[in-house]
């Protein structure tokens, strides 16, 4: 690319991402709205200054639709799901019966925000983890703002091992490592995790009760960071695969044991200023008498909602935990059944179907090779969390949960819930694949390291979670600035492995502050439009913990 790297250069390539986070944090719009905008933003300046043609640009908007596509099949069938449950009067079965397992409500946030969400991660991730924990946070009585911001912080931590590794071994083949190599970095890349996974404990901790919340949580969190993290740095130099997936069921498992122990087992009441008043009242009287008792209640999904709502007929009060969690019984069972059986998997992913895309090369010289993007609708998250719906439904129907003209309502709600999250999403991807086609990508990045010389290390984590923040995924980001992070590594003198660590470490980071994954929290927890006051959370949390990676790549760069 012949383009100068100036401030000109630069400040016109992060245009886009301004006025997209001006519009979310300053003018309270949602991602719905300010994603168009820095869209067409994106546009002018990538045809305007950066000399992408049209049939660049155009490419390049195909590949951001379809991969927007992919995205929203699971976003579709996350809000899918939440219907049916909804309808299904499932969410107050869930909370008498995780109260009556984890009567602590530090560890009921926790169970759900960190440690499911993290378990969920592990088997599917694509936003799943948010979409689904975050209504079941708001059917505990968690106030939707932190229903979203909770499970944001606890998943980001198993994003690089989790969804079995898909991230990682896009960071191996984009830089080609070889086997001394990989081994090294995954080294490196487990030990930064582990301190974003003990710095995200502490931080669900601290939004729950500031010090007190850290005082009282702090054993789970020493023991669920020595399971998630620990097992995560040893597995690193054993098994990519199943790293995060053993990890993080491992500690599932375990907070459940953690909630046997004597200073979480007594019952308190909800005093935490993160839960609904609904909430506090229904701890504050008889478990037979609260108002939440026997009422199917459900959070509401409504642009102003969140607070738990009756449902329109259906009636829960006969429903068991365990009869209420079978649509995630069934999305864990048909997710281990097609991904952890190697040839189920093959025979599922063999089928498959996508666009293959021409070389494209801009009017100053900046090249983006030929891709081809396939899809496998039998092994994609979206199918998983499809047919767990169907499952759903089918059970709540035949207990009687769900009145007659229930499919009707879900579809319909479902519908109504989607219009903005595909605007959103659409708007998101295609921009950033915009700008990664036009080379301001690359600008920003080279902007960034010519400016830091030897301490690049320390902003290597934030540029790895800047492409999460773009793409709403750590694989992309990986694949985005791999290579990248790996030249600015040799050209500085830094060392390599801890460079791409910090990469992959960092877009693990970044997924608590990545708008798409902020929209899947907002769009199941009721509180649609709301993104920016999510993210007015998130990013300084997210600053805190790059910083503290940033810091340790300094050490051992």
């Amino acid at each position: 690319m012949t383009i100068d790297i100036t401030w000109i250069s630069w400040g016109l390539a992060f245009l886009p991402l301004a006025i997209l986070l001006l519009l979310m944090l300053g003018a309270s719009w949602g991602a719905a709205e300010a994603g168009p905008l820095s869209w067409v933003v994106a546009l002018a300046i990538a045809f305007f200054y950066f000399g992408a043609p049209l049939d660049v640009i155009g490419y390049e908007n195909a590949k951001g639709i379809w991969s927007a596509l992919t995205v929203l099949y699971v976003v579709w069938a996350s809000i899918l799901l939440y219907e049916v449950s909804h309808e299904g009067a499932a969410f107050e079965p869930l909370r008498r019966g995780i109260t009556r397992l984890l009567p602590d409500p530090l560890m009921q946030v926790m169970a759900f925000g960190w440690a499911f969400a993290s378990f969920l991660q592990g088997v599917t991730g694509f936003g799943v983890p948010i979409a689904v924990c975050a209504p079941l946070l708001v059917g505990i009585g968690v106030r939707p703002l932190y229903a979203v911001t909770i499970p944001l912080i606890g998943h980001a931590w198993n994003n690089t091992f989790g969804t079995l590794a898909v991230a990682w071994l896009g960071l191996k083949e984009v830089t080609g490592m070889d086997m001394a190599t990989a081994a090294q970095t995954a080294l490196y890349a487990a030990s930064f995790i582990w301190v974003l996974n003990i710095f995200g404990g502490l931080l669900v901790c601290w939004l729950y009760g500031r010090w007190n919340g850290i005082r009282k949580g702090l054993p789970v969190v020493i023991v669920m960071s020595l399971l998630q993290g620990g097992l995560t740095l040893g597995l690193s130099q054993w098994n990519d695969t199943l790293n995060g997936f053993i990890a993080s069921s491992v500690a599932f498992i375990a907070i459940f044991a953690l909630g046997r122990l004597k200073m979480y087992r007594d019952p308190k009441p909800a005093t935490s200023h993160i839960f609904t008043e609904e909430r506090r009242r229904a701890d504050a009287m008889p478990a037979d008498t609260g108002p939440l008792a026997g009422s199917g209640a459900a959070p509401a999904m409504g642009s102003g909602g969140g607070a738990a709502v009756a449902m329109e007929g259906g009636d829960a009060r006969g429903m068991s935990l365990q009869q209420a969690f079978i649509p995630y019984f069934a999305l864990l069972i048909i997710t281990f059944g097609v991904l952890l059986i190697p040839p189920v998997k093959a025979a599922l992913g063999s089928w498959s179907f996508g666009l293959s895309f021409p070389q494209t090369v801009t009017e100053l010289g900046f090249t983006r090779p030929e891709s081809a993007v396939r899809f496998a609708p039998l092994t994609h998250a979206g199918t998983f969390l499809l047919l767990s719906a169907v499952v759903g439904y089918l059970a709540f129907t035949s207990l009687g949960t769900i009145p007659k003209g229930g499919l009707g309502r879900i579809v319909g709600r479902t519908v109504d819930k989607s219009i903005p999250s595909t605007i959103a999403v659409v708007a998101l991807i295609a921009m950033s694949n915009v700008m990664a086609g036009s080379g301001a990508v690359n600008v920003l990045a080279q902007g960034v390291a010519a400016a830091t010389g030897q301490g690049y290390g320390f902003l290597a984590p934030m540029v790895g979670g800047l492409g999460s923040f773009m793409t709403t995924s750590n694989l992309a980001s990986n694949l985005l600035f791999g290579t990248f992070q790996q030249s600015t590594a040799q050209v500085t003198g830094l060392y390599g492995p801890a460079i791409l660590g910090a990469q992959t470490a960092g877009a693990a980071a970044g997924n608590m502050i990545a708008p798409g994954n902020v929209l899947l929290g907002t769009t199941t927890a009721g509180i649609l439009g709301r993104e920016g006051e999510v993210l007015r959370i998130t990013i300084p949390l997210f600053a805190i913990v790059a910083v503290i990676i940033g810091a340790c790549v300094l050490v051992v760069a």
